[in-house]
């Protein structure tokens, strides 16, 4: 089952399925958002703020916008 990375819940890890069409498609590879990656979601801020998502040995912050681009299966 596909879901996008804005919906995973607080610690499960993720595999990175498809990045979605969108102007901030490039930047978020660049970023090492890249299909077939493992992605765990570290924390997320209360009221729709910012999530960290550990990607690899890194944490990144996205907007829940830019979350929502990210397409991923749950492990």
């Amino acid at each position: 089952m596909l879901i996008t990375a804005d919906t995973i819940p607080v610690t499960r890890a993720a595999i990175i399925r498809e990045i979605l069409d969108s102007p901030l498609k490039i930047n978020l590879m660049e970023l090492g958002f890249l299909p077939g990656k493992t992605i765990t979601l570290h924390h997320s801020a209360p009221l729709g703020g910012p999530m960290a998502f550990k990607l690899e040995e890194t944490i990144l912050a996205l907007r829940k916008t830019e979350a929502s681009l990210i397409e991923v299966q749950l492990l």
